[in-house]
């Protein structure tokens, strides 16, 4: 059989179809989108319990609440691209080695943004939409462009956006904005201080070679320490609110008072980082169980 033979001119087509394609996806932060859409399951399938789910609309919810973090990440790229040129985790990015420009970024986070808002406009209600505007807003806006620059407590105006994927989830199924969905808020926000000072501690030099505002060592662990019992208190609040089943409460007493005990340690001198990336990897494995434990409580919690 005869191979099929393709020109040079094809190659190159295929070659720069496949680097644009490489780009387009390292603009929207995939690492980020998946850790959030594991959120937005947990909070969808928190408010679902006893009803039944309709595919369709998991499918709408979860897809533009991707899209429009895929836009807040991209608008995050545009604006951070001199930021990212000094720090050595993010010297590679696709903006900060002038791989994109700027226009064609720009015009790739709206096409992303409005699908997603469509979606979820469309497919879910008001509420969940407004969740969305909100994280968007906060992330892309107040965050990126006000605060983080100038004081270390955007990383706490920031988290404020990273707790609104669970409530989209929540709302779109819901239809309303509660207390429960307020004590998502609160644990979501009060769970990412604690992740997000940790990078700071691992990645002190890189901030500081970017001229971002950080807080020392003793100064994160402080705040990691008190954050810690923030995200306890709500996460078990939420349990008693939500009528969790016991498979939930104890996941936050065993691996929330581990995450906690691994905070309280006092780092030796040459072990902060070491100390740090532990307090980071035990913050990611512990929300994606806690979301892991609510979207189970559909259909466990009759048996429990």
């Amino acid at each position: 059989m005869d191979h099929e033979q393709h020109s040079p001119q094809y190659a190159r087509a295929l070659k720069q179809w496949s680097a644009s394609l490489g780009v387009g996806l390292q603009l929207t932060k995939p690492g980020i989108i998946f850790g959030n859409m594991a959120s937005v399951l947990g909070g969808y399938f928190l408010a679902s319990t006893g009803q039944s789910v309709s595919g369709l609309h998991l499918a709408a919810t979860v897809v533009g609440t991707a899209l429009v973090i895929a836009c807040g990440c991209v608008i995050n790229n545009c604006i951070d691209r001199d930021i990212d040129r000094r720090m050595v985790r993010t010297c590679h990015r696709a903006l900060a080695i002038r791989a994109v420009s700027i226009g064609t970024a720009m015009c790739y986070a709206i096409v992303l943004g409005l699908i997603g808002f469509g979606l979820l406009w469309i497919a879910t209600n008001v509420v969940a939409f407004a969740a969305a505007t909100a994280g968007l807003v906060i992330y892309a806006g107040i965050y990126t462009c006000l605060m983080k620059r100038r004081s270390h407590w955007g990383t706490l105006v920031g988290s404020l956006s990273g707790a609104m994927p669970p409530v989209i989830g929540y709302c779109a199924v819901s239809g309303r904005f509660d207390f429960t969905a307020l004590l998502l808020v609160a644990m979501f926000c009060f769970w990412q201080m604690p992740h997000s000072h940790a990078i700071t501690v691992m990645r002190h030099e890189d901030f500081r070679a970017a001229r971002l505002p950080t807080l020392t060592p003793l100064q994160a662990r402080r705040q990691i320490l008190l954050y810690l019992m923030a995200f306890l208190i709500s996460a078990l609040a939420l349990g008693w609110a939500a009528s969790l089943n016991t498979v939930y409460v104890l996941l936050v007493v065993l691996f929330g008072g581990y995450w906690f005990y691994l905070a309280w340690q006092q780092p030796r001198a040459g072990t902060t980082q070491m100390w740090a990336r532990r307090i980071f990897t035990v913050s990611i494995f512990l929300i994606l169980i806690l979301n892991f434990a609510m979207a189970l409580n559909a259909v466990i919690r009759p048996l429990i």
